[in-house]
């Protein structure tokens, strides 16, 4: 494997044009995708010739690149030119034409353009792609990324996503229609309360709820589903107390190491992410929960609901609303920081600062539109789009409609707007 490391580094230098460079720095880190297969890149820093060498906290200087590539597969996932200066020998791009970028993408990653990715985006040295499939959206979506510079030269390289194969997706013909989802769709109508900044006032707005549907109709998925992409171990309990405690909570700085050894990589170990939460690791979280609320929050018992816990690096997150039923678009949220070894609370954050921002807006409750009038306000705007999306049961994409619309209705005024003006 080492043999097989050098040669990726080699490799690197040699197909890049980086001869007028040198070797600065080389290190492994890991990741998950969302089969929750093990990643493991190589990471390159390489200097111009004439540069210097830097300390660890300096700056890199311009025209340093920094290179990722899959170990395993040899694939390259990102590349960085620093400042948009490159030195390289040789352009890694034929040319700045937008055929000639999509082929050398095409060769460079194995993806079929149209198939499997789509140009979103284009303009100012810049071309931004969505991952797709037979020309459909996905979700989670892959993103690719091209930058290049006044000479034509590549700056940035960036693939983020899974990119699968044809086998990992359920091929279907989209049979969806808004006609056919209309009792849904009157069912994702929601009151939300919007602050507006210029006016200083927290309206409430009718807007509907993003949903995927199942192509066949038996069921729904959320579109939050995909936010967060941790291994979520679902609680769902409001945590009770019967009298605050008298000790103290400190917080400790948390610590983020990540130095993987190569020993590591030749195993291919899986990710310490993946290692289930037992129940006695699950009952002990919950009672170190407790009481840092009993500390920290004495008098709000019942106020918390513990919704998930988590692994992450060498802490376990436990992830807490509040228990309150509001319709502000910004809910409290509490983080509680559990060191993975002996269970114990060691950090916390409470985005109640952010909330306290709205402090000083008025809020207006008085509605004058009804939620059936709100409907026929936005029916019209509707948008239903065929998208294939990961389902965790089947380890496949499945196709489904995303049930959308960009417009909301001020309750107060019945006034039709734009998503994006809010």
């Amino acid at each position: 494997m080492e043999q097989k490391i050098q040669a990726l580094i080699t490799a690197t230098k040699e197909k890049f044009g980086l001869t007028n460079y040198y070797l600065h720095t080389s290190s492994f880190r890991r990741s998950l995708d969302i089969f929750e297969d093990t990643i493991y890149i190589l990471t390159t820093e390489w200097l111009p010739s004439h540069a210097k060498k830097v300390k660890e906290d300096d700056l890199n200087p311009p025209g340093t690149a920094i290179i990722d590539i899959n170990v395993h597969t040899g694939q390259l996932k990102s590349i960085l030119f620093v400042d948009n200066k490159c030195f390289a020998e040789k352009n890694i791009i034929v040319s700045t034409s937008t055929k000639d970028i999509i082929q050398w993408m095409e060769e460079e990653t194995g993806l079929t353009y149209n198939e499997q990715f789509q140009l979103v985006e284009e303009g100012n040295g810049r071309l931004f792609f969505k991952e797709c499939f037979m020309g459909i959206p996905v979700s989670p979506s892959g993103s690719i990324e091209i930058k290049y510079n006044q000479d034509g030269q590549l700056t940035l390289f960036s693939a983020i996503g899974q990119f699968p194969p044809k086998s990992k997706f359920k091929q279907d013909v989209p049979a969806l229609s808004l006609e056919k989802v209309a009792d849904l769709s009157k069912k994702q109508i929601k009151l939300i309360e919007f602050p507006l900044e210029k006016q200083k006032q927290v309206l409430p707005f009718y807007g509907l709820e993003e949903i995927y549907i199942t192509n066949d109709l038996t069921r729904t998925i959320p579109y939050e589903f995909f936010v967060n992409d941790k291994i979520q171990l679902a609680i769902d309990k409001i945590i009770y107390w019967d009298s605050p405690t008298n000790q103290s909570f400190e917080k400790t700085s948390l610590t983020f190491a990540n130095n993987i050894t190569i020993e590591q990589v030749i195993s291919k170990e899986r990710h310490p992410n993946l290692l289930p939460i037992t129940n006695s690791e699950k009952e002990q979280c919950i009672s170190t929960v407790s009481d840092f609320l009993r500390q920290e929050y004495p008098n709000d018992t019942g106020k918390w609901i513990l919704k998930t816990l988590y692994r992450q690096d060498n802490y376990i997150y436990a992830t807490l609303k509040y228990n309150e039923h509001s319709h502000f678009i910004f809910k409290r949220k509490l983080l509680v920081i559990i060191d993975a070894e002996n269970l114990q609370a060691i950090n916390s954050m409470d985005n109640q600062f952010m909330l306290n921002t709205f402090e000083a807006y008025t809020t207006v409750k008085k509605r004058t539109v009804t939620e059936n009038q709100a409907f026929d306000k936005l029916k019209n705007h509707l948008e239903l789009t065929p998208i294939y999306v990961y389902d965790k049961r089947l380890a496949q994409y499945i196709l489904c409609g995303k049930l959308d619309c960009g417009f909301s209705v001020n309750a107060t005024n019945g006034e039709l707007v734009k998503l994006d003006d809010l």
